[in-house]
């Protein structure tokens, strides 16, 4: 029988019984009894229709999957090159030796210097973007890969994010909601008769003494003078609402602060 088979090739076998044959090991005896008979007699039948039609579907979708699988991978290196067009230092992508998923390990990205994201958050040397410094059971990375982007979500995540550790923090939303007001020129300090120096924003009318002035924002505009973000016009200017007060603007750092 085995014989039969390996002279035979499988695609005469599956054309003799008229079903697909995975093997004599998986068949009973009497279909190996009946390939040596049809092998004796010279049979050479052709491939059941349906068989022929199956083939050619699941041929249609394999080649479906691997333009789906180029697709995605094209993507993903496009991504990866903005990603690494912009990113402080150089990125290495190194693959989970360790572990594996349904679509294979997990691609990593780690830096050869310590970095930093959000207001503190550490990113070791030599670690996945992904991990914490104190991490118990470190990821096992493999030699660095030269043409296959990273798979790994938060290491994609934080590759966006990442900054050396003397960078500035980047702004928090509610500053970079306040960088984009002193750009849009609505931000003034008043001197009142009454109370001092209030620091307003004038696209904003408050409920409380002065509200004609608009919303007081004296902290959050104390806190970006703070950063080297913003400064006060040394001249008076007025506003829409025609009110004399000092006008405050972005400086380079806060302009770069707000477009970053």
């Amino acid at each position: 029988m085995e014989d039969v088979i390996q002279r035979r090739g499988r695609d005469w076998c599956t054309a003799v019984l008229g079903r697909s044959f995975p093997g004599l090991r998986y068949v009973p005896s009497s279909d190996g009894w009946m390939l040596i008979l049809a092998d004796e007699r010279g049979l050479a039948p052709a491939l059941p229709e349906r068989i022929v039609k199956a083939r050619a579907a699941e041929e249609a979708r394999r080649k479906e999957g691997e333009a789906r699988a180029a697709a995605k991978l094209e993507a993903e290196k496009r991504r990866w090159a903005l990603i690494t067009g912009s990113a402080p230092v150089t990125f290495t992508v190194r693959e989970n030796t360790r572990h594996t998923g349904v679509q294979g390990p997990l691609r990593h990205i780690t830096a050869a210097v310590d970095l930093l994201s959000g207001r503190s958050r550490l990113h070791k040397a030599g670690m996945g973007l992904c991990e914490t410094p104190d991490r118990s059971n470190p990821l096992h990375l493999g030699a660095p890969l030269e043409d296959l982007p990273p798979t790994c979500k938060r290491c994609i995540a934080y590759a966006d994010q990442v900054r050396a550790l003397d960078a500035p923090a980047p702004p928090t939303p509610a500053e970079l909601k306040m960088l984009q007001l002193v750009h849009d020129g609505v931000v003034f300090t008043f001197r009142l008769a009454r109370g001092g120096p209030t620091i307003r924003d004038t696209s904003q009318r408050s409920t409380a003494a002065w509200g004609h002035l608009g919303r007081k924002v004296d902290a959050a505009l104390k806190k970006l003078e703070g950063k080297g973000w913003v400064r006060k016009d040394a001249e008076h200017s007025r506003t829409e609402g025609g009110h004399l007060g000092d006008r405050w603007r972005l400086t380079e750092a806060g302009t770069a602060a707000l477009e970053g």
